[in-house]
């Protein structure tokens, strides 16, 4: 009896340790961290709390970082910096459109990747060979027509190799695109002028706007990983040269932030904004 409980004992621990070994195949789909998803940390594939670490992570969208054409085919990077074992990393992404959706299509190529999905959405994630890379290129093939914002979820694990549930590290990021299409220029081309001043700024963001007709314009402040940190105003604006004083939000870090104008038919004209 007791030969047999140790035989249990050591049959179950050698199921275990092969599924957190199998993870070097691939995340679990639906661990993005992404909305309604946790993460591998949370989830207990390796119990720990996200971005903790000190690395980094990031989102690239060919050479346009934010905007997308529909029915083209992008090249999405995902890529860690500063990782603590750059021979054991692994990542999950998942493409969503402004109401949680999946949007768009993954494209299958190469032996570093492979696809994935659950709960109607489908993820790219690495597999066995793509867990020693810490940069990951895949293919999206974008909706056919312009659907308005697409974010971009992700989750990279930094593994420190040592085959157990300790001592790796999760992170996470995420990224907001805008079609860049003619409907959406034809949407938006009351604007005649748009300048931002100074620039950089401190705290007053100086916005000039030339209309040719009465537009209902909104105004927000974008971090370049896609989390909006300001919204700055929503407003008719009537024809003519406006010039708005804005201010942005306290404490705001320095760094490189997007300016986002939105009409009502989803026309969208962004610029670059330094913070000091």
């Amino acid at each position: 009896m007791k030969n047999l409980f140790i035989l249990l004992l050591f049959s179950l621990g050698f199921t275990v340790y092969i599924a957190l070994l199998g993870n070097v195949g691939g995340a679990p789909a639906g661990t993005t961290g992404g909305p309604g998803e946790e993460t591998c940390g949370k989830s207990g594939c390796h119990a720990t709390n996200p971005n903790t670490g000190p690395a980094t992570i990031n989102i690239g969208l060919d050479i346009d970082e934010t905007a997308y054409v529909p029915g083209k085919i992008h090249s999405v990077t995902i890529a860690i910096d500063n990782p603590q074992n750059a021979a054991r990393n692994g990542f999950e992404i998942v493409a969503l459109n402004a109401q949680n959706n999946n949007i768009g299509e993954w494209i299958l190529s190469g032996e570093y990747t492979q696809a994935r999905s659950a709960n109607g959405r489908n993820y790219m994630t690495h597999s066995e060979d793509g867990s020693i890379l810490t940069t990951w290129k895949i293919d999206w093939k974008a909706p056919a027509s312009n659907v308005g914002t697409i974010t971009f979820y992700a989750a990279v694990n930094d593994a420190d190799d040592n085959g157990g549930r300790t001592g790796d590290n999760i992170y996470t990021t995420s990224k907001r695109v805008s079609a860049e299409v003619t409907s959406s220029v034809k949407s938006i081309q009351s604007i005649t002028d748009i300048s931002v001043f100074p620039n950089p700024v401190q705290q007053i963001i100086n916005l000039k706007i030339g209309l040719t007709e009465p537009t209902n314009l909104s105004g927000q402040l974008v971090s370049l990983n896609g989390q909006i940190v300001g919204q700055l105003f929503n407003e008719q604006l009537s024809n003519g040269t406006h010039y708005l004083s804005l201010e942005t939000p306290p404490n705001l870090a320095a760094g490189l932030y997007l300016l986002e104008l939105r009409n009502e038919q989803g026309g969208v004209k962004t610029l670059s904004v330094l913070k000091k």
